[in-house]
């Protein structure tokens, strides 16, 4: 049979972009109410379940021979322009569009699209916040979804398995690298768009936040031919913010500086830089091996999750390489004990660590309305803007001892304070003093600790 048979309907063709129609050889041909008729390839009813997670709808579909839908889509979707112009014009097309320059603009680092019952709703995170931006019905929902997964190469049909990808696009001339996650809940999928300006200029130390004799301190840690460095602090602390700025302090002609991340987030020229891939068999471990036999200066492990990365990093440390790595703790202290929970041993620590940054990101003053009683130009919040709070401590002898012989964590705390390294909650006082920011945006984002 041919699709002469059918009466073609322009409408139809609105409903399925065209890279999904050809990449899938797949022709809408009608609408009937709220049901979609399609033609699709013989033997193939997976290609029914993918259009009904793209659009939405019912799909009714007939079984055609895969040359004779391909005959008729060049047909019905026209040259390459047209094509764009069809796939532009979809309502889920033209929703992402409006939701990735929204996001550019607000200079948001994240946008959230998230199920619930009975539909979803679009969140964008700004200075550490999330707030909300759209409300979508349930089909909409569906249809953004699958619109975000195309762009990222992810499986559309797939709903069982987490996925993760990667596109760009453009925003008023500027070109955004964006990374997208989706994983399933029992509401439905939830994506989550981490977004990186490639205008930015690469992070440096200079402009982090950190004072004078913090900055010494590190810079003193990382000129070092070798050595074991973590910066620990929660999700969204800043961490690879700060190892990016370290590894641009380090990079040179004369050095070989690597990187192994999950995944990479910057490119960095001159770098060696490895994706984990984990299904593949590239572990953070096993890309660590394969690496050191490289004969690298520097090595940078995006994060420490398990004791057997840990071993080989230290190792790494003793043998002559600068290692720097991140970790999940709340301050420099709690991250010798997140080593010896991974199950390191603390004569391992002690041998091979030489430097803790700690970190967080709080929200700055907007100057901008400071003293004038509105709001407007930072959304009512009264901030604009993220900089760092940091404590640095330098492995001592006093330090090493007390890590080996397994002192407790307010014991560690104590060779810290004798040692006057400083805090997370001085570093925050500091910025209070200065009006960079407000005593209570410091005791939110340290909790307890701020006030330990």
């Amino acid at each position: 049979m041919a699709l002469a048979a059918f009466r073609l309907e322009p409408e139809a063709l609105r409903y399925i972009p065209a890279g999904f129609a050809f990449r899938h050889d797949v022709l809408p041909y009608a609408v009937d109410g709220s049901e979609l008729l399609v033609a699709v390839p013989d033997n193939e009813p997976s290609t029914v379940d993918r259009i009904r997670l793209l659009t939405g709808m019912r799909v009714r579909a007939t079984a055609l021979p895969r040359e004779v839908i391909r005959s008729e889509l060049a047909v019905a979707y026209g040259s390459a322009d047209a094509k764009e112009g069809i796939e532009s014009s979809a309502p889920a097309v033209r929703l992402v569009d409006e939701i990735h320059a929204l996001a550019v603009r607000s200079h948001a680092s994240d946008v959230h699209v998230e199920p619930f019952e009975g539909g979803g709703r679009v969140r964008q995170r700004v200075d550490g916040g999330l707030s909300e931006i759209r409300r979508l019905d349930r089909s909409l929902h569906v249809q953004v979804v699958a619109r975000l997964k195309i762009l990222a190469s992810l499986d559309v049909g797939d709903r069982r398995q987490p996925q993760d990808g990667r596109y760009s696009f453009d925003v008023d001339g500027a070109p955004i690298d964006a990374r997208l996650s989706s994983v399933t809940t029992v509401d439905g999928e939830r994506l989550v768009i981490r977004l990186f300006d490639a205008r930015l200029q690469r992070p440096s130390l200079d402009h982090l936040g950190m004072d004078s004799e913090t900055l010494r301190r590190v810079r003193a840690l990382l000129s070092a031919t070798h050595g074991f460095v973590i910066v620990c602090g929660p999700t969204g602390s800043g961490k690879t913010t700060t190892l990016y700025a370290a590894l641009e302090e380090r990079r040179s002609p004369e050095e070989h500086v690597c990187t192994i991340e999950d995944p990479v987030e910057m490119r960095l020229g001159g770098v060696t830089q490895v994706q984990i891939n984990v299904r593949a068999g590239m572990t953070f471990a096993r890309a660590l091996r394969a690496m050191l036999r490289q004969d690298p200066n520097v090595v940078m492990i995006g994060e420490m999750r398990d004791a057997e990365t840990a071993n080989v990093a230290m190792s790494a440390a003793l043998s002559g390489q600068l290692v720097l790595t991140s970790l999940h703790s709340r301050d420099a202290v709690r991250a010798v004990e997140r080593l010896a929970d991974l199950g390191v041993p603390r004569q391992a620590v002690a041998a091979s660590l030489t430097g803790i940054i700690a970190q967080r990101l709080v929200r700055t003053s907007c100057q901008q309305c400071a003293g004038e009683g509105h709001r407007e130009c930072c959304r009512g919040s009264g901030f604009a803007g993220r900089t760092g709070i940091f404590e640095c401590v330098a492995i001592g002898a006093e330090l090493r001892e007390a890590i080996a012989s397994g002192a407790t964590g307010s014991q560690l705390r104590g060779v810290v304070e004798r040692d006057s390294q400083g805090s997370l909650a001085r570093d925050g006082l500091r910025h209070v003093i200065a009006r960079r920011t407000t005593t209570v945006e410091v005791q939110r984002v340290l909790g307890e600790y701020g006030a330990s």
